[in-house]
């Protein structure tokens, strides 16, 4: 039998409306005609619509971890909400009669059989075009020139200088920015101008926001200064081949997947959970970020999985979700990165979240904060490096004193927990848990960053991991 959840729709379903429509087709019995076959690898449909004919739809599960829907409706969305409908009434136990599998549907999955044998052929090694290769990174390194002179006409000029007409003539060297490859560092620059903007709007605030600015230029200068370097080096050395570097993030490159299998950076047959998920957004670049923190089973390793979707093109790009069960992914790929490095993955197998999944996640858990403040200072001290580093920690009490929320471990060291922002008061939901269990003795998934103003480090606590359940406290 056919193992369909509600997890799995809501996982592979475009959007909410897409769900609620599928629950009220099934609820009606749009359906006139449901099938499946003996195998019970295809169900089939035939669903009333606004037509004369009812759609046909089917989901085929010949692959379980890579389900092909398909529907004669006009709908652009994939899966439609007949398609979903169709997983629905077969989970109400609705009479599925049983049928042949038709033609089309064997003709279309020998097609996919024929591309899965293809691309698990031993792949030739590909010849780098090192000419085009040293082509563009030779632009780069005039791009990185263009970003120099902007650094430097700022620091002359002053940060007033980033106002009126200034403000625009800079705007318009961003632009041309767009030429030379360098998408990372053109959004520093994007964001300091925004920064300036915003200044004009709050003058009142005009410390906090040149401190932005500062910091920023302080990172774009880190930027110019290691890149040319990298490119410099590479060119001379005639090594223009890819290779596990962080750099080639703070240029802003773009990963093909087969890239990163080439040198290495995958991991065959890898389980993973979901400790935490959010959405943020990013006011310069016009994009949502989805962005969730997974844990390796074998080897406790934390990675952040992240889906973009630009405001422009947000109609075809679907969101991704909190995750309630456990990923059993054949091939797991990683970017090039530190201690929460992006990873991705094409197909994968869900499976319910086992106790012992619980108790397994709990022992990857570090037990001092001492030891996990060490590491995030060794990566916070690179000017390159991400901001903030999620840990997974054992503490032995969460309690409030005075307005502050205190994380305390087992060595009787404590570290401040914070809200990520201001308007999200993340720390009110420790309220309304349940019961106390769940402040003391557990494990506390945290962000860890740096504040600047202080001289110290805080915590941002994202998730409380018990023997018996992952209680997400940020969506």
């Amino acid at each position: 039998m056919l193992s369909i959840t509600t997890e799995l729709i809501e996982r592979i379903a475009p959007n909410a409306s897409a769900i609620a429509n599928a629950k009220r087709i099934s609820q009606k019995n749009g359906f006139v005609v449901l099938s499946k076959s003996e195998d019970e690898t295809l169900l089939y449909g035939e669903c009333k619509g606004s037509g004369k004919k009812p759609y046909i739809t089917s989901a085929d599960f010949i692959d379980p971890s890579a389900p092909v829907f398909r529907c004669s409706c006009p709908s652009r969305q994939f899966p439609c909400k007949h398609a979903l409908a169709l997983l629905f009434d077969y989970m109400a136990q609705k009479t599925f009669t049983s049928c042949e599998i038709p033609e089309d549907i064997i003709s279309k999955r020998e097609k996919i059989d024929k591309k899965k044998e293809n691309a698990e052929k031993p792949k030739k090694t590909k010849n780098v075009n090192k000419s085009a290769l040293t082509k563009k990174m030779k632009k780069q390194l005039e791009g990185l020139g263009l970003a120099e002179r902007f650094l430097k006409e700022v620091l002359q000029t002053g940060i007033a200088s980033l106002s009126g007409k200034g403000l625009k003539t800079y705007a318009d060297l961003v632009k041309q920015m767009g030429d030379y490859y360098l998408p990372a560092p053109q959004a520093l620059m994007q964001q300091i101008l925004f920064t300036m903007e915003e200044l004009q709007k709050n003058a009142e605030q005009e410390k906090q926001y040149y401190q932005k600015i500062l910091q920023v230029l302080v990172e774009l200068h880190n930027t110019i200064k290691k890149a040319r370097v990298f490119l410099k080096t590479k060119i001379e050395t005639e090594q223009v081949n890819m290779e596990d570097s962080t750099l080639y993030d703070r240029i802003g490159y773009i990963w093909q997947l087969s890239q990163l299998e080439e040198i290495g950076l995958y991991k065959q047959n890898a389980e993973l959970i979901q400790l935490s998920f959010d959405v943020n957004y990013n006011e310069i670049k016009k994009e949502y970020i989805d962005i969730g923190y997974w844990i390796d089973l074998e080897s406790g390793e934390i990675s952040k999985k992240e889906n973009i979707r630009p405001i422009k093109a947000i109609k075809h790009i679907k969101q991704d979700d909190t995750e309630k069960e456990c990923a059993q992914i054949e091939k797991l790929y990683y970017y090039p990165g530190e201690i929460n490095k992006r990873i991705k993955w094409e197909n994968a197998l869900y499976r319910a979240i086992t106790e012992q999944d619980y108790k397994t996640i709990k022992q990857k858990s570090k037990t001092t904060i001492a030891a996990v403040v060490k590491e995030v200072k060794n990566q916070l001290k690179n000017a390159l490096s991400e901001k903030s580093v999620v840990y997974l920690i054992a503490f032995e009490n969460i309690s409030k004193v005075g307005e502050q929320y205190i994380l305390e471990d087992v060595a009787g060291d404590v570290i401040e927990l914070r809200n990520k922002q201001q308007n999200r008061d993340i720390l009110n939901t420790l309220h309304y848990l349940p019961d106390n269990s769940y402040l003391k003795q557990q494990s506390l998934v945290c962000e860890f960053m740096y504040d600047n103003e202080n001289n110290r480090i805080f915590a941002i606590p994202h998730t409380i991991i018990t023997d018996k359940t992952i209680l997400k406290l940020l969506y």
